[in-house]
């Protein structure tokens, strides 16, 4: 609190402004949507996958510029780390009706050090998002309201107090199991020029406790901007359904994913990935996993064409991705072998796991000869810590794998 004073007090005697351009906002009518086609306004990442289907998305009559540039691999959020306070990027001197924010919370926060909230479990947050309006005649007004996050059990809710509102308006389309909330700050004097709206959040260790992904602007007041110009975008799932039928019986890994699709669930961006070398082996795969905020996993899969012989074992060597001084055990997590044949989808194998490298066998005999799709498939959901605050849902609990090979023994 004492710093969030010492900021506010250096913009309004010592203000300054920020820099804007046309390429920063997009406008529609009275409401500029401040644009992603560049790190410059959300610098910092994001935790949900750039997968919005739309450029916009609209909640309560209102649209929110909310697909980022081609090449981010997250929708991006507002750079409030580090105590940052954001300057929303206006023209000084103009007039400005109402902010509104698209936000959610930051999954990266926990309260385990807090002996209150931690009554109610890990899964639950409070914040304060405060906008500051610093006017051209050196004055401010403050408005802030108060945010009680929860990722498991969101219930319709709103909540509104001298122009500040908050109101829960569903699930994120992009990230499992969290929700979005619609925010908007109306300026307790509109009528006066402004020389910097500036955007803040309470903070754990130099972490915002909440994630703004958009903002839009009213204002009847003019500023460069680009016409609003809406897209869609259809996005390519990678599966080995279209792929030809891998006729082999061993992958080593020697060199990348030897031929294996990789992907993720929706909510994340962590594909499964190669390695050259892991725990004494030359060539392996990882396979993120994450059931924090929601459950995030990753896969490989491969179509192959199964020989005719009368036994049939799927082998390979699978271990943990990290050791864990805490808890003096290999982190653990759960993972899936899944086959698709002629008769349909079958989990061969499902298990949870922690410790160091070892070859697991699974009996395939009944699928001799068919052409089936296999995945393996990554969950966390283990309790192996790394750390005293960390979750030990999401602690390294990747699956490595290597070695994959179908023997008649």
């Amino acid at each position: 609190m004492i710093r969030k004073i010492l900021c506010i007090a250096l913009i309004v005697f010592f203000p300054v402004s920020a820099s804007f351009a046309a390429e920063q906002w997009e406008k529609q009518g009275h409401f500029y949507y401040l644009a992603k086609n560049t790190r410059e306004s959300f610098g910092a990442k994001g935790a949900g996958a750039n997968k919005f289907t739309g450029k916009y998305l609209t909640v309560d009559g209102i649209s929110f510029l909310v697909k980022g540039a081609d090449t981010w691999k997250d929708y991006g959020r507002l750079d409030l780390e580090g105590d940052n306070l954001f300057n929303v990027p206006i023209r000084s001197g103009m007039k400005v009706d109402e902010l509104h924010f698209l936000a959610g919370g930051n999954f990266g926060n926990d309260y385990e050090h807090d002996k209150l909230l931690h009554l109610y479990g890990d899964n639950y947050y409070y914040a304060t998002i405060t906008v500051i309006f610093a006017y051209q005649d050196g004055t401010y007004k403050e408005v802030s309201l108060p945010i009680f996050w929860d990722w498991f059990h969101l219930i319709s809710a709103e909540w509104s107090k001298d122009g500040a509102k908050i109101k829960y308006v569903g699930a994120n389309p992009v990230r499992k199991d969290c929700g979005i909330y619609h925010i908007s700050i109306v300026n307790p004097r509109a009528s006066e020029p402004v020389k910097d709206i500036l955007v803040t959040d309470s903070w754990l260790s130099d972490i915002p406790y909440s994630e703004i992904f958009s903002l839009t602007l009213k204002s009847s007041d003019k500023m460069q901007a680009l016409p609003k110009k809406d897209k869609h975008f259809k996005f390519l799932v990678n599966n080995a359904s279209n792929e030809p039928a891998d006729t082999r019986t061993e992958w080593k890994f020697n060199i990348g994913l030897d031929g294996w699709i990789a992907g993720c669930s929706a909510n994340w961006n962590s594909d499964s990935f190669w390695q050259a070398d892991s725990f004494g082996k030359k060539g392996a795969v990882v396979i993120p996993a994450c059931n924090w905020a929601g459950t995030k996993f990753s896969w490989i899969e491969k179509k192959i064409a199964l020989p005719q012989w009368n036994r049939i074992n799927l082998q390979f060597s699978r271990r943990s991705a990290a050791y864990s001084q805490l808890d003096k055990k290999w982190t653990d997590g759960s993972l899936k072998v899944i086959v698709n044949g002629t008769a349909g989808q079958e989990t061969v194998y499902d298990r949870l796991y922690s410790g160091e490298w070892t070859q697991e066998i699974i009996d395939l005999s009944g699928y001799k000869g068919q052409t089936v799709i296999i995945r393996f498939e990554s969950y966390g959901a283990g309790s192996v810590r790394l750390s005293q605050t960390s979750s030990p849902l999401c602690d390294a609990e990747d699956a490595i794998i290597t070695e994959i090979q179908f023997t008649q023994k």
